[in-house]
């Protein structure tokens, strides 16, 4: 089974600019594939600013699907999960 973690980053108003994304595989936290996407759905370099909470799936497809115009959170989601499960498998 995939353990997914969801990272909710704010900017300086608060509100959610990026999130990170683990994949939690193995024991080791230091060693779990991650990747981080800004609102708009763009990658950027994963960081280790302070996160405000963990979100659940859902939210983070909610606030990527109003940072990219209403739609697409899901899928670009999707394509964050398929490249970390990747890097896991390689």
């Amino acid at each position: 089974m995939e353990r997914w973690t969801f990272l909710m980053i704010p900017g300086p108003d608060g509100a959610a600019i990026q999130i990170r994304v683990f994949l939690r595989a193995g024991d080791d936290p230091e060693a779990w594939p991650a990747a981080q996407v800004a609102m708009d759905g763009t990658e950027v370099t994963v960081d280790d600013v302070a996160h405000d909470y963990e979100a659940p799936e859902w939210k983070a497809v909610q606030e990527l699907d109003a940072g990219m115009g209403g739609s697409g959170g899901a899928a670009r989601l999707e394509q964050v999960k398929v490249a970390l499960r990747a890097r896991a498998a390689g």
